[in-house]
């Protein structure tokens, strides 16, 4: 029969725990080595993510300004466009004020002129008329005085026609204040015609048209910088080794002390 020492059993245990926790050191290693490559991995993918998205920003920014370019070019035609016919606008509406005032001031001047003639005209009439009828009066009482005797009848003749004179020259008289007042009535009809016709067109007020917003250029898309990152420390080698040391140690020394109280050379041993 075999007989296993407890040392045996002992060492036995102490290099398979040793063993366990050198490739549990290892394994901490790789795993360690995996995270530092897979975060290096991370931090350069993510700076060719944002390099690349910023490369696309910067392309739709140029294509946007580019058409926005466009833009402001066909708007910027129209606004020319746009004063041109404002412009026009305004020289034809000035060309009719401009024939409607001309008109209305011939008009004015040919019709005022009218009134004042045919005003000039009624008091040079009345004035031959008053002339005429003082001549003839001044004949009657010549006629009267040279056909009849001195005495009152001759007085009489004579006294009628000089009141008949009177009396006319108060109605030429009355009647050159009525003309007047016509004639300024009339007048200032026209004058009011002449304001209304000179004012019933006005000049074109052109609309102030504002030139367009000429676009900015796209800036530079900033590229934000990665987040940080952090995968700890590296698995010391030496710390590794002396704790799977303890712990083998451990293990043996708890491994021999079990064998010991069971085999033939312990306390409670018993022969086979």
């Amino acid at each position: 029969m075999v007989v296993i020492a407890p040392w045996m059993l002992a060492a036995g245990q102490f290099g398979l725990s040793l063993f366990q926790g050198q490739q549990q050191q290892r394994a901490k290693q790789q795993d360690w080595i995996n995270q530092v490559a897979l975060q290096k991995a991370s931090d350069e993918f993510a700076g060719w993510t944002a390099s690349n998205q910023a490369r696309t920003q910067d392309l739709n920014n140029s294509y946007r300004y580019w058409q926005e370019k466009v833009n402001y070019g066909q708007d910027l035609a129209y606004t020319s466009q746009m004063r041109n016919f404002e412009l026009s606008k305004a020289i034809n509406q000035a060309k009719v004020v401009a024939r409607t005032r001309s008109s209305a001031m011939a008009d004015f001047a040919q019709n005022s002129q009218a009134l004042a003639d045919a005003f000039s005209q009624q008091a040079m009439a009345d004035a031959i008329s008053v002339m005429q009828y003082k001549q003839q009066a001044l004949r009657q009482q010549a006629s009267v005085s040279a056909t009849m005797q001195e005495g009152k009848t001759v007085d009489r003749y004579i006294n009628d026609y000089a009141r008949q004179v009177g009396d006319m020259e108060t109605m030429r008289q009355l009647n050159q204040g009525f003309r007047e007042r016509q004639f300024t009535r009339e007048q200032a009809g026209q004058i009011a015609t002449f304001l209304n016709r000179y004012n019933s067109q006005q000049l074109y007020e052109r609309q102030e048209i504002m030139d367009p917003i000429s676009p900015f250029p796209p800036l530079a898309t900033l590229v934000n910088p990665a987040g940080p990152s952090f995968t700890g420390a590296r698995p010391s080698a030496t710390t590794g080794f002396i704790s799977s040391a303890i712990n083998a140690t451990t293990a043996g020394l708890n491994t021999y002390g079990a064998a010991k109280a069971w085999t033939y050379s312990g306390n409670k041993g018993s022969d086979d």
